[in-house]
């Protein structure tokens, strides 16, 4: 039941994505800015919550079946888990929304790659990283078209 409901809400969560996206399709400025300004901070807030889940999963004790030799693979996921959000409030700082997009493309891949790693050391279950890979593609490919729009 926890991975459909996860897999329901993945979907849910790229709704936003898309709906701002296409509010950027013949729109005027009136509504085109403040889209932009919402994709963006979407993007943060989304890369924000994959961040808080390396920290969930490395401060859950015990991890099961991650064997006690494996203290170092869940410090390292605390360091990664702080990442995405730092980077994505560095985002806000670009100077243009095709950069804050671009950029916000490159850190959703980026934190979708050490949620592999992770799950090849066994802090992430298998079934996760396959609900982030098609999300990540369906974010990334989203996004592509926003900036493709600007």
């Amino acid at each position: 039941m926890v991975r459909r409901v996860a897999w329901l809400l993945a979907i849910a969560g790229a709704i936003p994505f898309a709906a701002m996206t296409f509010a950027l399709v013949g729109t005027g400025n009136h509504i085109r800015i403040p889209a932009i300004a919402a994709l963006v901070t979407y993007a943060a807030v989304i890369l924000s919550f994959l961040g808080g889940i390396e920290w969930g999963l490395a401060v859950h004790d015990p991890v099961a079946g991650l064997p006690s030799h494996k203290e170092g693979i869940r410090a390292t996921a605390l360091f990664i888990g702080v990442a995405p959000s730092l980077a994505a409030w560095g985002v806000f700082w670009l100077p243009t929304p095709r950069w804050q997009l671009g950029a916000s493309i490159a850190l959703f891949v980026l934190v979708w790659a050490a949620d592999l790693a992770l799950s090849r050391q066994g802090l992430v279950p298998s079934w996760f990283v396959d609900l982030r890979t098609a999300i990540t593609a369906v974010v990334a490919i989203i996004l592509g078209v926003a900036i493709y729009l600007l």
